[in-house]
């Protein structure tokens, strides 16, 4: 007999909760595996809508987000190709306001039925801490992953800077990665010089015959 679950992920400013249920082999368990899904939703802080779906859904929303969080990190545009056409989902910069738009379809290109989010850097930060907790609870939907492929040529820059040289090639989303995104999206501190600072004299030193 099938075991209704519900699970619970959140973080400071995003709630993503799963309902669904546990087939016949993993019933027995003392924590059953949630191995069917029958709705999720997600929910942003201080956002109009809350996005919901099934199995697509889910797993679109974690290649996208786990997507451009290493395109954030690395400066590479790191396509992923999301599962079928419907709960069709990407992100992109929003330079001139320094925030993310997230966009969920219907389907893909349908424009008639979409919702649009724009999301500050904590709130990204908070969907990937969020989607990270998802994707290491082995009880939860085991078939989601945040595997990514590698960045194909044709899709790198003309030149690599130094910061993308070492970012790593998986984008972890939670702990020194999240940090290293962090200095990456803030301003370059510019180097301040006293002008009161005088150069240091030069020492003479004297030769003795």
């Amino acid at each position: 007999m099938s075991i209704p679950i519900q699970r619970l992920y959140n973080s400071p400013n995003c709630v993503l909760s799963l309902q669904g249920f546990s087939d016949e082999n993993s019933s027995s368990q003392s924590t059953p595996v949630m191995s069917v899904l029958t709705v999720a939703q997600c929910q942003i802080m201080n956002q109009p809508h809350t996005l919901s779906g099934g199995v697509s859904f889910v797993n679109n929303l974690v290649k996208a987000v786990s997507a451009y969080g290493q395109q954030c990190l690395s400066g590479l545009t790191h396509p992923e190709e999301l599962e079928g056409e419907s709960d069709y989902i990407f992100l992109q910069k929003l330079p001139e306001k320094n925030r993310h738009l997230l966009v969920w379809q219907e389907k893909k290109d349908h424009t008639e039925k979409e919702i649009k989010l724009e999301l500050s850097t904590i709130q990204l930060f908070d969907l990937l801490e969020t989607i990270d907790q998802l994707c290491a609870d082995q009880m939860t939907l085991p078939q989601i992953t945040t595997k990514l492929n590698p960045v194909s040529r044709r899709y790198r820059q003309m030149e690599v800077s130094l910061v993308e040289q070492s970012a790593p090639v998986a984008f972890g989303l939670t702990g020194f990665a999240l940090s290293a995104l962090l200095l990456f999206l803030m301003p370059y501190p510019k180097e301040i010089t006293d002008p009161n600072l005088q150069p240091a004299p030069t020492p003479v030193q004297n030769i003795q015959e």
